[in-house]
């Protein structure tokens, strides 16, 4: 990716992330799509291996060209060259990049998340982690690290949601597994859809932390260079609108996804 490209097909892979990367500036884009490039092989893992073994031999691979890079040992594939050159380039930090595999490798646990802890630790691990690595390239370094945890726990439990029938009828549960039982609801009757009232209740819990977290960014001090990082945080916002479906989620709309990441990096808000 050194001829400034970004992963290919990334437009219908994760559009939030393609059009986050319009803003920004043109000199750090192959290194911020290498970076978007690693965390997407690693998010597909759980998607493309039914068995849990199998996913951890993957994490595992990753997890050694990691040291490779970090040791100055060579590595063969491309995406793994182009996280290389990002890393060299930046100086990247490699504790980042391990919470992006450990924190992913939960995706093929069967086990839901016991509660909102270790959900917001796991958003922080993934989704603010690509986030302090992308601020470090756009040159915040650590002045944004505070702020990347707010918006990666916002776009993390918001891309959660999203998700949450697909996780469900593979039969896992992505989300807090405590905030299904105080509504009276186990695992099963999650996976089964039983009782609408009581399931909107867990996943409004879900709903209101977004909104926390949304107000902690833009309560948070951090370099305006590192916005296009942050700014990717404003689509959470789809979930926070009255009458939004939280059993039925729909996709954001094109022209709402671009004119929200747009404002955002122009205001300096999400």
């Amino acid at each position: 990716m050194s001829d400034g490209s970004l992963p290919a097909d990334l437009d219908i892979i994760d559009p939030d992330l393609y059009v986050a990367c319009f803003f920004v500036p043109a000199r750090h884009r192959s290194h911020v799509g290498a970076l978007i490039a690693f965390m997407l092989e690693v998010e597909r893992i759980a998607m493309q291996v039914n068995e849990p073994m199998v996913a951890q031999v993957r994490y595992a691979w990753w997890r050694e060209q990691v040291d490779a890079i970090f040791e100055g040992r060579a590595v063969a594939a491309p995406v793994v060259r182009g996280l290389r050159e990002a890393v060299l380039a930046h100086e990247l930090p490699r504790a980042p990049l391990d919470a992006i595999i450990d924190g992913h490798s939960l995706d093929c646990d069967p086990a839901p998340f016991a509660d909102m802890a270790a959900f917001e630790a796991y958003c922080r691990d993934t989704h603010g982690s690509l986030m302090r690595l992308v601020a470090r390239v756009l040159g915040a370094g650590e002045r944004a690290d505070e702020a990347c945890d707010h918006a990666g726990l916002a776009f993390g439990a918001a891309s959660q949601l999203r998700s949450f029938n697909y996780w469900r009828r593979h039969r896992r549960l992505r989300l807090p597994l405590n905030l299904f039982l105080a509504a009276g609801l186990g695992q099963e009757d999650v996976f089964a859809g039983h009782a609408k009232a009581a399931l909107a209740s867990g996943l409004g819990c879900v709903q209101k932390r977004i909104g926390l977290a949304l107000q902690d960014l833009n309560g948070t001090r951090f370099p305006r260079a590192a916005m296009p990082a942050l700014a990717l945080a404003t689509v959470a916002r789809d979930v926070l609108a009255r009458g939004f479906d939280l059993q039925s989620p729909p996709e954001p709309s094109p022209l709402g996804r671009v004119t929200r990441i747009a404002l955002a990096n122009f205001l300096w808000r999400v």
